[in-house]
């Protein structure tokens, strides 16, 4: 129904919308009830912005004492109303400057009048009722009723969405991590040093060893044997001279053969040497000049004298090229430590058990291979390499280095000691070149490198560790399994493997010699 239509119903009997009950002008009392204290008169004073929207509704009810109810309540209602958004809107006095808040006072206006109406529904015969339904509502307030009353479902609505939006949050976080992650990592490797791949004889270090190699005959064991036994050395056929001054016992070999591609931890027990590594003392050294003749032998007397005690090789070079057994080929020396080395058929973990430790009076500091090994140094070590392999019948696999099997299994990292990680003279030696051998440490057991590694070896890493971390990955596929799981697996199973070994010896026997300062350094 229109307003004109409204003012014909038989309740409109005031002049000026004014509704008079004797003396009284209903709408000044509603003015003066309504009004809350603090509340500021003129342009958003609710009851004289909107009496005019609760005297048309008022004008439904016949009785003027209903009238005056339903306004004093509704003008109540809506200066208690205006009070709340004040006090909400305290911090923000400016909304109240702008049409929206009208809006808002008019929407709720009309929300107050509508409560009333169903409070004083009984008041109001059916035609009357159709009358309040049919009067004209601005669109913003049948929005604002639209969405009042549905509100429970818009409350369910928008706690869907929160969670929805959380969802898409979280992902969101996730993928710009990786993302983030991603882009780190190749501006870090870009920036990083760039990783150097090494060879034996790196540098031109090999001008002495690999040229001279060339011209001395290759590995023949029939061609060796011993010439000359007595109280202070041992002469073979191929010049090697032996010194026996420095020998000393230890504890009797003892390990088992673990095949390769298995989990066991080994069941055939064996004593026989099957390998050697190569070392380097990393003691005092002074540069090799006849001014210096007195100051070496000096040195090398000492160091022979604290080998003898530790047990720690079983053969010693010195700088002179003299060879000096230390520990007895069939007694166990402590050189490896924490060790791991493969060939075709079975892995060795412990070598101080399997493989002969040969230590150059030498350091891997040294820029070169001429600043680390004499040219008799060299020499003597090709003889006395020849001289164990024909008596042991060792393998040219199973001759390497102590950078390439050393490992620290707390951390499950190679080169944890890296004498002769690079420069070693594989063919000066007439061996192959291990550095192109895949550790078995990587492929087998799980062991890597990281940057602390890559830092102490100058940003060096030999070729076989490359390849075996590329191998190791395709494992990691192939298993379907996360590569850190792989390793802790593998790392413990290395670990049994250990103790199994360390149990073939007794206490008194056990490998627990403490670690020269030297070596605790490298």
């Amino acid at each position: 129904m229109t307003r004109s239509a409204a003012s014909k119903s038989p309740a409109a009997g005031t002049q000026s919308g004014s509704l008079k009950t004797g003396t009284i002008d209903v709408r000044d009392r509603a003015v003066a009830t309504a009004t809350p204290e603090g509340v500021e008169e003129g342009r958003h004073d609710p009851a004289r912005l909107y009496a005019g929207i609760v005297d048309r509704y008022a004008r439904l009810f016949e009785r003027p004492e209903v009238r005056l109810r339903f306004l004093n309540r509704a003008l109540g209602r809506l200066g208690t109303s205006q009070s709340d958004l004040n006090r909400l809107l305290r911090f923000t006095p400016f909304i109240r400057k702008i049409s929206i808040y009208d809006r808002l006072l008019e929407a709720r206006c009309y929300q107050i009048v509508g409560d009333e109406l169903r409070a004083f529904e009984s008041a109001l015969t059916p035609q009357q009722r159709r009358e309040a339904h049919a009067l004209p509502l601005p669109l913003l307030v049948r929005l604002y009723d639209h969405l009042y009353h549905s509100r429970h479902a818009l409350y369910g609505v928008m706690v869907a969405l929160a969670g929805l939006l959380l969802i898409l949050l979280y992902n969101l976080a996730g993928w710009t991590a990786r993302y983030v992650n991603g882009y780190l990592a190749q501006r870090y490797q870009r920036s990083r040093a760039p990783i150097v791949v090494t060879t034996a004889g790196q540098g031109g270090a090999a001008t002495l060893a690999a040229a001279g190699a060339k011209f001395l005959p290759g590995y023949k064991p029939e061609k060796i044997w011993l010439v000359e036994k007595s109280a202070e050395f041992e002469r073979y056929s191929n010049g090697a001279r032996i010194s026996t001054r420095y020998e000393t016992d230890n504890h009797p070999r003892g390990y088992y053969l673990i095949p390769r591609g298995s989990d066991s931890d080994g069941e055939q027990l064996r004593r026989e040497v099957v390998g050697i590594i190569y070392h380097t003392s990393e003691s005092d050294i002074v540069p090799f000049t006849s001014e210096n003749n007195q100051s070496i032998r000096y040195r090398s007397q000492s160091l022979l004298e604290y080998v003898q005690r530790n047990k720690k090789y079983n053969y010693m070079i010195d700088r002179y090229g003299e060879i000096h057994r230390i520990v007895r080929d069939d007694q166990a020396a402590f050189h490896a430590g924490h060790s791991i080395w493969a060939d075709d058929r079975f892995d060795y973990v412990g070598l101080n058990e399997s493989f002969l430790g040969i230590c150059f009076e030498s350091t891997s500091e040294a820029g070169s291979l001429e600043e680390t090994l004499t040219e008799a140094q060299i020499v003597s070590g090709r003889a006395l390499t020849n001289v164990l392999r024909s008596q042991h019948n060792i393998d040219d696999l199973n001759c390497t280095t102590h950078g390439l099997v050393s490992v620290n299994p707390e951390q499950m990292l190679i080169a944890y000691h890296h004498d002769w990680v690079r420069n070693f003279p594989f063919e000066a030696m007439g061996l192959s070149d291990k550095y192109k051998v895949q550790p078995a440490s990587m492929i087998d057991y799980g062991f890597r490198y990281d940057e602390e590694i890559l830092r102490k070896l100058g940003n060096t890493i030999w070729p076989g560790a490359l390849a075996a971390e590329e191998d190791f990955q395709k494992q990691v596929g192939r298993v379907r399994s996360g590569s850190e799981q792989l390793r802790r697996g593998l790392r413990d199973r290395y670990l049994r493997q250990m103790e199994k070994a360390r149990q073939l010896r007794t206490p008194s026997t056990r490998d627990d010699a403490p670690l020269s300062e030297a070596e605790s350094n490298r």
